[in-house]
Parts: structure tokens; C-alpha cells; sequence
């Protein structure tokens, strides 16, 4: 069925010029209008120009002129809106073309896939400190648990995610030092509800250690492809015939694989270029984590560095390099989310 805005596009096309002209009686204000819209409204009587503001969705109009420019130029047929010297005034009909263009663009919006929740999850907590990094002695003595460093950085992204994507659900595992299971984290995620366009991310955030004093460095890790687990719900399957589910099932798993790969990628490209020449990159990996191979979504550890390395460790003591630190992951995963919403279909 063809649409009203395309429908519109088509009769400018055709020159058939006010596809509305006369169609109904009366007027309506638009800056009246435009308030129920809960869009702003703006007008110059000098050039007898304005336009009506929509979050990003942006409509310009000339006094006098029969066309509406709607978005980044598409002209749409209209009658002429009108200034009576203390309104803009238009007939039902230019309302009803600007209707049907917020709806088209609304429909459209509503198909895409988007990055609908986010999961933070600092790992260890409570009784459990994870590594620990003791270096010096005596004023220049420093000892750091690794349930301390990756707690500052989830709560400082945590609280950025937040305040960029008010509408999304962003969720961290731990706010304070507690110790959530590995599977209360991992559940956490699981259970959230979603559209079928709409997807799910978990980064877990952790600091290295090793017996080697000399390793140093920050790295991501993603599920091993070659390890296979099940990430469609049977339960919600319904009516799905039992030889499909392991096709879907293999589907949905290679989708996710490939997904954490690009996320963990976008990561660590924002992680070298946060700290710099402060540290290394030791690259992406793959492995067979708790929490990588249980969450049913992309997924990926984030390691930030090693406590054993007293140079590295002096640096995640420094809360000026754990903001580094959390800039890093939060453009890696800013970057994704624009890829996944922007670049993927419906």
C-alpha cells in the first residue's frame, strides 16, 4: 500500500503542484500545532521563513509558497502557509502532510535494530578482591585490588551511558563492593526483555595479573568461535518445529560471535586511543570465559591492565588514568552502537 508521503512525492513529482489546495476549509496555527507535536516552532516575519523541529526531524516552510521542505530537502506539494501578522496559519492540509512525514519517519525508525540495553559488569567484589598488586615499600607502598580499579571504571561509564542514551536500559551488575555470582551476572543480562529488532551488549570489566612482572598491557577478549552453546530460548521458541531450532540456534550463535568480535575491536581501537603511549596493546583474544560463553547476546571481557607490573600498577592507581581508561570502552562502545543502528538493516 502506498503511503500518504509517498503518495505526496509522487504528485510533486508529476507536477501536479498543491496536491491539498482547497481540500478542506479552515486553518489551524501552527505554532499551536506544533506544540502537540511536542516539537518547537520557529518564524521570521522579515524573510517570512520558519520551520517546525521535531527532536531531529526537521520541517521548513516559506510564507506564500506551495511546498514544504521536509528532513535534508525532499520537497512535498502543500497549500501556502499564511502570516496574518501574529500567526503562521495553514490549512488541515499541510497539517496532515506533516503528520504523514513524522509517521513515515517514526515507522522507519521503529524497524531499525537498535541497541536497546547495555550491561556493565565489574568484575569480583566483596570477598572477593580479585588480583592483587602489591609494590615499594615504606611512603612509596602500594597495594591495589582489582574489585577497587574495575569499579571506578564501570561506574564512571556506567554513569556517562546513561547520560547519553536516557532511553535505553543501562544496567550494572555491581554499584558498590558486592559480590553478585557469576551466574546473578550473567542473569541479569538474560532476563532482560526485548523486541525481536532490538539487541542486548555485555562488557565485563576486569585487571590482569601474572607471574611474569614484566607483562603489561590491555586486552579484550570474545568468545572462542569454535565453542558452542545454545542461545535460543526454547521456552520462547513456541510453536517453532524442533528439527529448526538447532539451524536458528547456529544462526543467532555465528550472529553474536561476529558482533563481539566488532565489538571487542571498536574497544580496544578506543582503549589505544584514550591512554596512548602509556601502555600496550595486547590485541583481542579468544577464549571460553563464565561470562563471554553463558550471556546469550555480544559479548566481551575487557582486561585494563596488569597489577603485577608496578609501573602499570601506579597507573590504575591514578584516577586520572582510569578515566582514560573508561573514555577508551565508552567510545568503543558509543562507536559500535552507531555501526549496529546506523549500518545494520531491519
Amino acid at each position: 500500500m502506498i503511503s500518504r508521503l509517498l503518495a505526496i512525492l509522487l504528485a510533486v513529482a508529476a507536477g501536479w503542484g498543491s496536491a491539498f489546495a482547497g481540500a478542506q476549509g479552515g486553518s489551524v496555527d501552527l505554532a499551536v500545532k506544533a506544540t502537540e507535536w511536542k516539537a518547537s516552532f520557529a518564524f521570521d516575519p522579515v524573510t517570512g521563513t520558519g520551520h517546525v523541529l521535531r527532536g531531529q526531524d526537521l520541517v521548513r516552510f516559506r510564507v506564500g509558497t506551495g511546498a514544504l521542505m521536509m528532513g535534508n530537502g525532499a520537497l512535498v506539494a502543500s497549500d501556502a502557509p499564511e502570516w496574518t501578522g501574529s500567526s503562521v496559519k495553514v490549512s488541515p492540509a499541510v497539517v496532515e502532510a506533516i503528520q504523514a512525514w513524522f509517521d513515515t519517519i517514526d515507522e522507519e525508525r521503529a524497524s531499525r535494530f537498535s541497541v536497546a540495553a547495555i550491561l556493565i559488569d565489574p568484575g569480583h567484589g566483596g570477598r572477593d578482591p580479585g588480583a592483587i598488586g602489591e609494590h615499594g615499600s615504606g611512603g612509596a607502598r602500594l597495594r591495589i585490588a582489582e574489585k577497587d580499579i574495575v569499579l571506578s571504571v564501570a561506574t564512571d561509564l556506567y554513569a556517562r551511558l546513561k547520560a547519553r542514551w536516557p532511553d535505553k536500559t543501562i544496567m550494572i551488575t555491581r554499584a558498590g563492593d558486592s559480590y553478585p555470582s557469576l551466574d546473578e551476572r550473567v542473569a541479569m543480562a538474560n532476563q532482560v526483555d526485548l523486541a525481536l529488532n532490538q539487541a542486548i551488549i555485555y562488557i565485563s570489566i576486569h585487571a590482569n595479573a601474572s607471574f611474569n612482572k614484566k607483562a603489561s598491557g590491555y586486552e579484550v577478549w570474545y568468545l572462542n568461535p569454535e565453542y558452542r552453546r545454545t542461545v535460543v530460548d526454547q521456552k520462547k521458541a513456541g510453536d517453532v518445529d524442533e528439527d529448526v531450532l538447532p539451524i536458528l540456534n547456529a544462526m543467532l550463535e555465528e550472529e553474536y560471535t561476529t558482533e563481539s568480535v566488532f565489538l571487542a575491536k571498536s574497544i580496544l581501537e578506543g582503549l589505544g586511543l584514550a591512554v596512548g603511549t602509556d601502555t600496550a596493546s595486547r590485541g583481542m583474544r579468544a577464549e571460553e570465559w563464565f561470562v563471554v560463553r553463558n550471556a546469550k547476546m555480544p559479548s566481551v571481557l575487557v582486561e585494563l591492565g596488569f597489577v603485577t607490573n608496578e609501573k602499570e600498577a601506579r597507573l590504575l592507581a591514578d584516577p586520572g588514568y582510569l578515566r582514560k581508561l573508561a573514555d577508551g570502552i565508552y567510545n568503543g562502545i558509543t562507536s559500535f552502537v552507531d555501526y549496529f543502528e546506523t549500518r545494520k538493516g531491519p
